[in-house]
This record gives structure tokens, C-alpha cells and sequence, in this order.
């Protein structure tokens, strides 16, 4: 207060008291006023100002009414810039008690004291009240709503006041509760010794009982704070809330005991905080608290309902609001309690949740900064403290009948502590029970907690009851003076520190030193609390607990996730401009490089798309590419959410709407980013035909990566692993593509000579690059006028030239050694005699024309010279077809070629047409004519090596869809399929496999697992 208002308020009461002369009782009231308000050095100089004021009013004479209201209006004016609405209550509370000093009320006193009232703007309701309080002298003047009255019991016949019985005391208290302005008053009558805060309480004298205070008597139980509160307070439900926690105790994972037999029991309507030293289970007991970890002993029930057995039933009844920020930092404070308060209220139009969050920010008093960002707490919009008020403004909107709060005011000024702690406490005067985990607080704040729960190392309880008999209960168990002094009588103040200095008393050594070892050990601590503390006894509650919550259905959460997450997105101005710029960057910069051609032996200058070797590069690089975006946009965008996923588990929403949001909001950058790198890397590198397929192809890839990074984000705790891991998933991916190692060059354990490797199969790599090169092989408008009759040529030649003379070998090996004993000689020709039968039965069953009684004596049973002769005869006759076969499509492809190049200028466009559209190294790699065997012998099959782009599937069983790399198509359950058609469904069913393991969140058990495993 500055000196001129306390003049002003001096000159006030100076008004009132003057009248005819300023009695002895008034003088000494104004003089108590400035005890309480000033040190004793400079009360004699404000009393003096008071007397020469008076005086030289008194001197001017009793006719100056007017001037007297214009200097109250003049100083009440001072009074409504500087006070607040409670100190303007003290302010008339002091003027009553000078008005009453002398047990009389003039006229000219009540028109002044209406006068200042209105002047203030104190209601005359209130100002009625304070007076009837003031003036009463026994209880049954006290009959009213707004009083409590502290007395023994007998003959009370009050029905309007509320009551509180003390045996013993000679007297009665009474407590006004001014309920606008949510302040309390007391005053007592009596002989008994009365102490508030462990100062005496006067006769007579009215005291405002603050946050924290305690009034003892010289018998019976203390009365507190929270129980005076408690008889005034109107709950928000209409429904009773109890909890328990009974005997509860917990485990870590690792085998060591987190929690010893704990028990809290407590109604609706209380401020709990839970205290202890680092280490001692302060925040692992409030997640057992709230139901996010299970007790392996006790039970924790709300209502009677056990919240870790029955949690459904408790939809909506907790809140939780952890340590960290659960905001979301690209969107505006608005937004973040827009949002929340949709996931809630089902019903509630657009207009009803602008007014309900408007309220919420005002109450928080955020509502200036409404439209502000957020903001990271490194790169900060808002204050820390506001950000904390937000944080509970997330659970404010719905008002949980149980909420914890993880540390509230950790890293704020003590001014943002004690508003936050304000805020709590106004919540659970509105009867939510409200759990809070604190560290160090200060006096102020320590005396709002209703009860107290202190932990000790190792999960010990050794206090629970009321804050201010914490500091007692301590000195008396340590046997210490002023045992029954837990606040400073000058001033009123709690050490809350005193209480941890007490239970970590260390032992001195004999040299005066303290020692490591404690005085009293957290065990001994333990019995002395089981030993000399009386668990409360609470009113059990059987109807189900409150709850104000109605969650939309699961497409409606699915849209207010997507909405969420896009404005979120759109607001990151940075995200959006490396996700718009990344994939047309890179897709310039690959096909710039890859762009090549020969500047001094090519015929026609420049670039030609036929002739450029790194063809098959570009598409290899494109898929790695789209794995690299898929796997870096979706790498953090669930551990980003981690903590606010936390909370919302506590109103039980759809895990599938918000992962299909995610999906589809990634699903849709992907599209966006492999449509733009097509785009532009087939501009520059003039791929012709291939924009629709290629997108397909590398957008199925990216959403495969999408995937692939939701999980893994999932799985991890750290940013940091998951960038680590990126390489580690992408490695593989190169590796095992067919491109940097060929399937049949790889480790003999996992390779495979006659199809792709399962472990090919199983990178979404290896389909994306087939379906690339062997969709613009096949499929180029060049190629596609040729490719039956280079199939039917290509299958010709390969029966001709490497396969039907294997056969003859084969047919020539067992008639030279028709006649030798030799085992080894007798298994090798029945080993050639089966391939001979098997292979010779699919070409007969090919060509339907050609017939071969003989087929089955093609054993070595009944093999001899005459079955050499006619089997001989059999494969010169298949020689012929295939010879036929050839000619025949080489006829009809070289008529079709000219017709097209029957004159120099289509000779010279058909050849442009060609080099612009079949790329000559794509073509190579596909026919695999590099290949040294082009022929093997694989499990008593004969393999072809040769043309792989030419064959057509031949499965063993419907399931069989392993082929040799590079095919046309494949065959499933009987149908045969393009490859490109094919590779995209086998990316789509990976994918499709990892969001059934991301729903079911197999990685993150995976890696719980094995961190268990590393553990042991």
C-alpha cells in the first residue's frame, strides 16, 4: 500500500469517527488498524496525522455535509484504482469496528458507511451482513446462512447457520463468509484460551481467517481451514466423490519397490498435496493414482469402482495434467482449448464452445492472449507461467471430479506458483478432489493443501493429515522445543523445509562431523506414522462418480485429429516449406546428375533418353527417395504427441481414429511429394509414358515408409534413436533391392538362385524398383508394338540354344552310361532321367501338339537304346517348333518393322521414336543378358537365367508367387498378374501389415521386451 492511499484511508475513518469528538475507543481502533498494517516506529506518526486531521475538521465545524461526501468520493476514487474487491471489504469491515467501538450507530455513521459503500462498490446486501455480523454478541443473533458457528453444542438453537461442535470451549467463534468476495472473517466471544496460527485470539476482535489457517483451542481438535471451507462450499455435482487408495504398493519393472502400503482416503472437495525428497515415489504414486500404472498390491477406488479393473466406468471422471507441456505449440492458445473441448463435447455447438473456451481463457486469465502461438518453451510466445495455466485449462474445460497435477509450479516466479496454485484451489472449493505433487513451496502455498501426504525414500508414508500439523507432528516425533509451533506467531509463516530438515537428520560423528547415516531411517519414520496416525473416515459414495464428458464417435474424432493436426501443420511455416521444396529439390538435383550423355561419340547431339546409362539409377535412387521422405515426415509425429496422448487415454478415445488422422494426413504430403519428384525428374530426364505407374509406384513406397515411421515413433522414447534408426531401416532396404547385390550373388544362407530371396520379398524396396523397370520396359509405347513377338523369339531362342541341348546332354550322359555298375554312375543317370521326364512333360503339356507315348518309361528301369532313339526324336521334333516359332515371329515383327521404316524419314523417325522411349541399359538389365549361366540346374529343375522379362509364371501350388526378378507378371491363387499391378498390392499388404502392428503397437512391446531382456 502506498503512504498517500494509507493517508486516504486514515482521512476516511477520520470522517466517519469525527462527529462531535473522536471517543477513546474509536482513537484506539484507528491505532490497532496501523499496528496491523505498520512497524511500531511509524504507527505514532500516522496517528498524528489521524489526530490533527480530525481536529482541524472538528474546528471547521458539523455543516459541511457536502464537502464531507465530495472528499469521500475523492478518496474512495483512490481506493477502486489501488484495491482489490477483498481489501475494500477489510476496509469496511475497519470502519464498522470504529463505528461500533463505542457499542453506538449514529444516523450520520450509517449514511456515511452507505455512502463510502457505494462509493467502493460494496453491495448493501453485503455491507447488511458485515453490520448484523459485527454488532451480534451471542450466537443467536448469528442465525444466518453466511455464519458458521464454533461452539460446544449445547443449546444451539441456530437452523440457518452452519456449525461446528468443540467440547470444552466457554464461548463460542463465529465465521462470516462473504461469499463474492471468497473471504472469511472470525471473531470470538468466551473465556477460553483460542489461538489462531498460534497467535491469541482476542475477545471481540474480527480477524480475517486466511488460506492455511489453523484455530486452536486449549482442548479439543484443531479446526482448519478446509473444514471451514468445507461447510460453505455448494459442489458443482450433484453426486457424492469418495476415494481410496488402500494399502497400496508398487513395483518396477526391474524388481525394485516403488511404493510401501500406502493409504489416502478422502471426500470431494480437497487440495492434496504430496510431498517428499527426490527418489521417494512422489510422481510414481500419483500415476498409480490415476490409474496410469498398476499397484501389485491395494486398490485405488473412486466411488467404490477399482479405476485399474473397471476403467471404462470412469470415463471422464479423472484428469491429469503432467509435468511437461501437453500443448500443442504450432497452434494458437485458442485453438489448443478449441480443440480439446470438441474431443469432449459431443453435442455442443460451434457457438457453445467459443463461449466455453472464452470463459475457460478468462478465468485463466488468458484471454488477451488467446490469438497468441503458443510457441516452444525454447522460442517462447506466452510465459511459462501461462503456459502452465493453459496446461490445466486442458482439463479445466471439463471439470474432472479427480484431477493430479504433476509438479504445477516447477520452474515458475513464485507470483505464477501461487496463481496456479489459486486456480487449484478454487476448483476443488468447488468440491473436485485435486491431487498435487510439490516440491518446494513456499509458506503461502503450502498452507492451501487440505491434507498433506509425505513420502520418504523407498516409497515410505510417514505423514498424512493437515499441512500445518505436519511442522508439529515432526518436532514432536524428533522430540524438539516449541513442539507445539508449527507457524511463526509474528508473522505467520510456514517453513515447509523445517519438515525435511527434521526427517533428514543426519548422525554426528565424534569429531562434530555429520555422517551419511540418518537419525531415523525411512522405515522407522514409517512406524511412527502407523504408530501414532488415525486414518480418516470418509463418507463412501456408491453412486456412479461424476463425470461431464461426452466423446464424439469415431469418425467425429477422426475429422477433429485431422483438423487439429493439419492447422497444426499449416501454421509450422517451416514444415510446410521443406515438405513443399524437399521432394522437387532433390527429384532436380538426382536427374541433373543422372542426366547423361556422350558429347563426342554420339551420332545425334544432346540428350537422348534411350542412350542414358543411369536410367536404372534414377529409378533405384527414386524409390530410396520416397522411402526417405516417407520414413523422415512420419519419424516423430507420434512422440511428438506422446505426452498429449497421455492425457487424452484418461478420456478413453479412439486410438484408431487418431492413427487413421495421422495416416491420412501423411498419406496425402506423400502424394503431394512423389507426384512433385515425378514430375519434375521426368521433365528433366524425358521418361515418357511413366508419370501415372512411376507415382503410383513411388507414392505406395512412401506410404509403406509412412508406416514404417509411425511405428518405429511409436515404439522409442527419444527423437534421437529414431533419427539413429532411419540409416539402420534404410540400409537393408538398399542392400536387399536386387540392384547393389544380386539376389544370387548374396550370403548362400539367404540367397537364392532361382527366384528373389524371402528376405528380397520382404523389402518394399526390391517390388518398387521391378515395378519401375519392368513397367517402362514393357510398357513404353515403342515396345509394347514388339514385345509378343520379342517374347515368343526370346522363349524360342533360349529352348533352342541353351535348353533343349541341356536336355540332349542330359539324355546323352545316361545312354554312354547305360551299361556301368557304378552306384554314383546308376544315381546320376536316375537324377537326369527324373529331370528329363519332368521338364520333357511341361514342354509336351506346352506344346499340345507334339506327343510322347514313352514319357513314362523315361526311368532307369526301363531306359535303353530304343527310348534314346525316340526321346532324341522327341527333342529334335521341340528343336523344330521353337525353330518355327522363331522364324514365324520374326517374319511378322520384320514386316510390322517395315511398314514403319519403309522410307529414310520413318527409318529415321522410327529410330528417334525407339531411342526416346526403350531405354538400351534398362533393356540389358531386364533380358538379364549379362548373365554368365544362362542356364542351372536347381532342385532337379532346369532354371532359365536368360530373358527373365520375358516369362511367364509357373507356380508349384495357387500360394506360390515367388518368381525370378524382373518377370511380367506373377501368379496367385490362379490368376496371373501384371508386375506392376502385382509389386504395388504386395507394398499395399506390408503396409497394410504395419498398420495392424502400429494399431496393436507390437513395437513398442517389442522393444519393452527386449529392454527386459538387456536388463537381465
Amino acid at each position: 500500500m502506498s503512504e498517500h492511499l494509507l493517508k486516504a484511508i486514515i482521512q476516511l475513518f477520520a470522517i466517519v469517527a469525527k462527529e462531535d469528538e473522536v471517543t477513546h475507543q474509536e482513537r484506539e481502533q484507528i491505532r490497532k488498524f496501523l499496528h496491523d498494517h505498520l512497524s511500531n516506529s511509524s504507527v505514532p506518526g500516522y496517528l498524528d496525522f489521524f489526530d490533527q486531521y480530525t481536529t482541524e475538521a472538528l474546528q471547521k465545524g458539523t455543516d459541511q455535509k457536502v464537502k464531507e461526501e465530495d472528499e469521500i468520493e475523492r478518496i474512495c476514487s483512490k481506493i477502486n484504482l489501488e484495491f482489490t474487491q477483498n481489501q475494500k471489504i477489510v476496509v469496511i469491515l475497519e470502519l464498522l469496528n470504529i463505528i461500533l467501538a463505542d457499542e453506538l450507530v449514529s444516523k450520520r455513521e450509517e449514511e456515511l458507511l452507505k455512502i463510502i459503500a457505494t462509493a467502493i462498490n460494496i453491495e448493501e446486501d453485503e455491507v447488511e451482513i458485515i453490520k448484523s455480523y459485527v454488532s451480534s454478541h451471542n450466537p443467536e443473533n448469528l442465525d444466518d446462512p453466511h455464519i458458521l458457528i464454533v461452539d460446544s453444542g449445547k443449546n444451539n438453537k441456530n437452523t440457518k447457520s452452519k456449525h461446528i461442535v468443540r467440547e470444552g470451549i466457554d464461548g463460542f467463534g463465529a465465521v462470516l463468509h462473504l461469499e463474492k468476495a471468497e473471504l472469511f472473517v472470525i471473531k470470538y466471544r468466551g473465556a477460553s484460551e483460542v489461538y489462531l496460527n498460534g497467535a491469541a485470539l482476542q475477545p471481540g476482535i474480527m480477524v480475517i481467517f486466511s488460506v492455511g489457517s489453523t484455530i486452536r483451542f486449549s482442548k479439543g481438535s484443531p479446526i482448519y481451514y478446509s473444514d471451514v471451507v468445507s461447510q460453505f462450499m455448494v459442489s458443482d455435482s450433484r453426486i457424492p466423490l469418495s476415494f481410496k487408495a488402500e494399502s497400496i504398493s508398487f513395483k518396477f519393472k526391474n524388481g525394485n519397490i516403488g511404493l510401501r502400503n500406502i493409504t489416502i482416503k478422502e471426500n470431494g472437495g480437497g487440495l492434496i498435496g504430496l510431498m517428499g525428497a527426490s527418489g521417494a515415489g512422489k510422481s510414481t504414486l500419483l500415476h498409480v493414482l490415476n490409474g496410469s500404472e498398476t499397484p501389485y498390491e491395494g486398490a485405488v477406488e473412486i466411488n467404490g469402482i477399482n479405476i485399474h479393473k473397471y476403467p471404462e466406468k470412469i470415463d471422464g471422471v479423472l484428469g491429469f495434467v503432467p509435468q511437461d507441456d501437453l500443448l500443442i505449440e504450432e497452434l494458437t492458445v485458442y485453438e489448443n482449448l478449441y480443440f480439446a473441448s470438441r474431443l469432449c463435447f459431443k453435442n455442443a455447438t460451434d457457438a457453445e464452445l467459443d463461449t466455453l473456451v472464452t470463459k475457460t481463457l478468462k478465468n485463466l486469465g488468458l484471454l488477451e492472449t488467446k490469438q497468441l502461438k503458443v510457441g516452444s518453451p525454447l522460442q517462447k510466445t506466452i510465459s511459462g507461467g501461462q503456459r502452465k495455466r493453459l496446461n490445466i485449462g486442458l482439463e479445466l474445460l471439463r471439470e474432472p471430479a479427480v484431477l493430479y497435477v504433476d509438479e504445477p509450479t516447477s520452474g515458475l516466479s513464485s507470483r505464477d506458483s501461487e496463481n496456479i496454485m489459486d486456480l487449484l484451489k478454487e476448483l476443488s472449493l468447488k468440491g473436485k478432489l485435486i491431487f498435487v505433487v510439490i516440491h518446494q513451496p513456499s509458506s503461502d502455498i503450502f498452507k492451501m493443501f487440505d491434507k498433506l501426504v509425505i513420502l520418504d525414500v523407498g516409497g515410505y508414508q510417514i505423514y498424512y493429515g493437515n499441512p500445518l500439523e505436519a511442522v508439529v507432528y515432526f518436532k514432536n516425533m524428533a522430540n524438539l522445543i516449541n513442539q507445539d509451533h508449527g507457524a511463526c506467531e509474528a508473522c505467520g509463516n510456514v517453513n515447509p523445509e523445517q519438515i525435511f530438515n527434521i526427517i533428514e537428520t543426519r548422525v554426528v560423528n565424534e569429531n562434530g562431523r555429520f555422517t551419511d547415516e540418518r537419525k531415523v531411517n525411512p522405515e522407522e519414520w514409517n512406524q511412527l506414522f502407523t504408530k501414532h496416525t488415525t486414518l480418516p473416515k470418509i463418507t463412501e459414495a456408491k453412486d456412479p462418480p461424476p463425470a461431464n464428458l461426452h466423446i464424439p464417435n469415431r469418425l467425429n474424432q477422426w475429422k477433429i485429429f485431422s483438423l487439429r493436426d493439419i492447422k497444426s501443420k499449416i501454421s509450422n511455416q517451416q514444415y510446410v516449406l521443406i515438405n513443399v521444396l524437399e521432394a522437387p529439390f532433390l527429384a532436380a538435383i538426382l536427374a541433373f546428375i543422372v542426366r547423361y550423355y556422350d558429347t563426342e561419340n554420339m551420332l545425334h547431339q544432346g540428350y537422348i533418353f534411350g542412350k542414358n546409362v543411369n536410367i536404372p539409377a534414377y529409378f533405384f535412387m527414386s524409390v530410396i527417395v520416397a522411402l526417405f521422405m516417407g520414413l523422415t515426415v512420419s519419424a516423430e509425429e507420434i512422440i511428438r504427441d506422446q505426452k498429449i496422448l497421455k492425457r487424452e487415454a484418461l478420456l478413453n478415445l479412439s486410438r484408431g481414429s487418431y492413427l487413421a488422422s495421422k495416416i491420412g494426413i501423411l498419406f496425402t504430403i506423400s502424394a503431394f511429394q512423389t507426384l512433385t519428384f515425378v514430375l519434375i525428374g521426368s521433365w528433366i530426364l524425358e521418361v515418357p509414358g511413366m508419370i501415372l505407374s512411376h507415382w503410383m509406384i513411388l507414392f505406395s513406397t512412401a506410404c509403406f515408409a509412412n508406416l514404417l515411421g509411425l511405428n518405429i515413433s511409436s515404439a522409442f522414447n527419444s527423437a534421437v534413436t529414431i533419427y539413429i534408426l532411419i540409416p539402420i531401416l534404410l540400409i537393408p532396404q538398399l542392400l536387399l533391392s536386387g540392384v547393389v547385390v544380386k539376389f544370387d550373388k548374396l550370403n548362400p544362407t539367404i540367397s537364392s538362385e532361382h527366384m528373389v530371396p524371402l528376405v528380397g520379398d520382404l523389402m518394399a524396396s526390391r517390388w518398387a524398383f521391378e515395378a519401375s523397370m519392368v513397367t517402362q520396359f514393357k510398357d513404353n509405347d515403342f515396345e509394347k508394338q514388339f514385345y509378343q513377338f520379342d517374347k515368343a523369339m526370346a522363349e524360342a531362342d533360349y529352348k533352342r540354344i541353351y535348353y533343349l541341348p541341356t536336355l540332349e546332354s542330359k539324355l546323352q550322359f545316361c545312354i554312354n552310361n547305360l551299361h556301368k555298375p557304378s552306384g554314383e554312375t546308376q544315381e546320376a543317370m536316375a537324377d537326369n532321367l527324373n529331370i528329363l521326364q519332368k521338364e520333357i512333360k511341361k514342354e509336351l503339356d506346352r506344346v499340345n501338339q507334339i506327343k510322347f507315348p514313352e514319357l513314362e518309361r523315361l526311368k532307369i528301369e526301363t531306359f535303353d537304346s530304343t527310348l534314346f532313339l525316340s526321346t532324341n526324336t522327341l527333342l529334335d521334333d521341340l528343336k523344330r517348333y521353337y525353330r518355327n516359332r522363331y522364324n514365324n515371329a520374326d517374319r511378322i515383327k520384320d514386316e510390322l518393322v517395315e511398314s514403319l521404316t519403309n522410307t529414310p524419314d520413318k527409318l529415321a523417325s522410327f529410330e528417334a521414336f525407339r531411342l526416346s522411349h526403350q531405354n538400351e541399359n534398362i533393356t540389358s538389365i531386364v533380358k538379364n543378358q549379362n548373365e554368365a549361366k544362362r542356364i542351372i540346374e536347381k532342385d532337379g529343375r532346369l532354371i532359365q537365367k536368360i530373358f527373365p522379362i520375358y516369362m511367364e509364371p509357373v507356380p508349384d501350388h495357387p500360394l506360390d508367387f515367388m518368381e525370378q526378378f524382373y518377370v511380367p507378371a506373377k501368379s496367385f491363387l490362379g490368376y496371373r498378374f501384371d508386375t506392376l499391378h502385382f509389386n504395388i498390392l504386395a507394398i499395399w499388404l506390408m503396409t497394410t501389415i504395419l498398420m495392424l502392428l502400429l494399431y496393436y503397437d507390437v513395437f513398442r512391446y517389442l522393444v519393452k521386451a527386449l529392454g527386459r531382456i538387456g536388463q537381465k
